[in-house]
């Protein structure tokens, strides 16, 4: 009796712990990216005003080096001036005889005045390099708060794109690893999907627009010695592409979850996705919703935003038409999702024997216009649209012919899994 109340005593308190610790960790995973997200915008406001506070450096301190060498010139050309006329008041005083006192005191008065010219250019000099060498110093303290900034939003934008993903399901998976001990495992698992599909992305996105500069680049440096003044324009163009290429990359790295899915909703994100890409000429898509929006789990909007967006963004890059039409339909079981256009289209069953060699990939002299090649680099968008339908349980169909345009459909079942906390538990 005594052991079989011992036994019962002391597996009563563990499942209790066991289920504190799984709530404990649900509380703090929501509040460290409520918390990450609130302050998400401030963390890349003080970057940019970081960088921007470099460039404003950096811009004076060129101002400055010029001046201070304007100075030093100055400096030097005075120096010898007053040589020159100290040297002729020495000969003319050394021969005082053949000249008048008035002539004496002019090449006094214009030695003295050189001098005191020369005395405040050269505390101009001096005050100018004090002032240099302190911004060159403030400059460099400015790039290493630069340096940590950026790698401070980096890892923060890596660790809120990580939480925001797994939040609904992680208490589940860790009391699922808790009973079969693979908690490691699954850890690891969920680490390395996460960066296949974020090295995706950057492919299809960056990297295409790295190429396309690398081909323009080649063009100007073979225009440089025939036509200078063409090259120096395609420069300047080259400049602007560059910039776009780096807005781009910031806005993955720092803003790899839109803010206003969390704060409105999906259906007004995808309005504003699709108001961005108007606003940036990228593409003018129409939006129709039909029925009762339901409250989905946070998850399955993200991947749901993510398909239509990457489904929109492959008619901007690969369809040759400005634009689409977006539909989505609410209905009791499902939700359906539809996003057309009467662009190019491709040959879906090619596009699946399309994928590039590594080495391919990072090619640096592939035809990225040459259809081929932009069916094998469209492949990893198409890639990573299936893999998302797949974990929120979707049926993706691609339907498309050359010449008639792509039609992308997307349906979602209402599972307890994929609805909001408080639709699920009412289901």
């Amino acid at each position: 009796m005594f052991m079989e109340q011992e036994k019962s005593g002391s597996e009563f308190p563990r499942t209790q712990i066991d289920k504190l610790s799984a709530k404990s960790l649900d509380n703090i995973l929501k509040n460290t990216v409520s918390t990450i997200e609130t302050n998400k915008t401030q963390i890349f406001g003080i970057y940019e005003a970081a960088r921007g506070e470099v460039e404003s450096s950096r811009r004076t301190l060129e101002d400055l080096r010029e001046l201070t060498r304007q100075t030093i010139e100055k400096v030097d050309e005075l120096s010898e001036i007053e040589q020159r006329e100290k040297k002729k008041l020495a000969e003319t005083s050394s021969d005082f005889g053949n000249y008048s006192e008035e002539r004496i005191r002019e090449h006094y008065e214009s030695v003295k005045d050189i001098q005191i010219e020369l005395s405040v250019a050269r505390e101009k000099e001096n005050q100018l390099r004090a002032q240099r060498d302190a911004l060159e110093l403030r400059l460099h303290g400015l790039k290493e708060i630069l340096k940590t900034a950026e790698h401070l939003a980096i890892c923060i934008g890596s660790v809120l794109s990580y939480l925001s993903d797994q939040i609904n399901g992680v208490v589940w998976q860790i009391e699922e690893a808790q009973k079969s001990k693979f908690v490691g495992a699954q850890i690891i698992k969920a680490q390395e999907e996460e960066r296949l599909r974020v090295s995706r992305e950057l492919h299809d996105g960056p990297a295409q627009d790295i190429a396309n500069l690398i081909f323009q680049a080649s063009i100007i440096e073979r225009m440089v010695d025939r036509d200078p003044e063409e090259a120096k324009r395609g420069l300047q163009e080259l400049r602007q592409h560059i910039r776009g290429c780096l807005t781009d990359m910031r806005q993955i790295i720092f803003d790899m979850r839109p803010m206003s899915l969390d704060d409105l909703g999906l259906e007004p994100a995808l309005r504003q996705l699709i108001s961005k890409m108007r606003e940036r000429g990228m593409l003018d898509a129409s939006i129709a919703v039909e029925g009762e929006e339901q409250k989905l789990a946070k998850y399955a909007e993200v991947s749901i935003f993510r398909i239509v967006q990457e489904s929109l963004n492959n008619v901007s890059r690969h369809a040759g038409v400005k634009k689409a039409e977006v539909r989505i339909l609410y209905t009791a079981s499902a939700l359906a999702i539809t996003v057309k256009d009467e662009g190019r289209g491709f040959d879906p069953d090619a596009e699946e024997d399309a994928v590039p060699s590594e080495e391919e990939q990072f090619d640096d002299d592939r035809d990225v216009n040459d259809p081929i090649s932009r069916n094998a680099y469209g492949q990893y968008g198409l890639l990573g649209m299936r893999e998302r339908a797949a974990i929120i349980g979707a049926e993706l169909n691609i339907i498309s012919e050359i010449g008639k345009g792509t039609c992308i459909h997307l349906r979602m079942p209402f599972r307890p899994n994929v609805l909001a906390p408080e639709k699920a538990a009412k289901k």
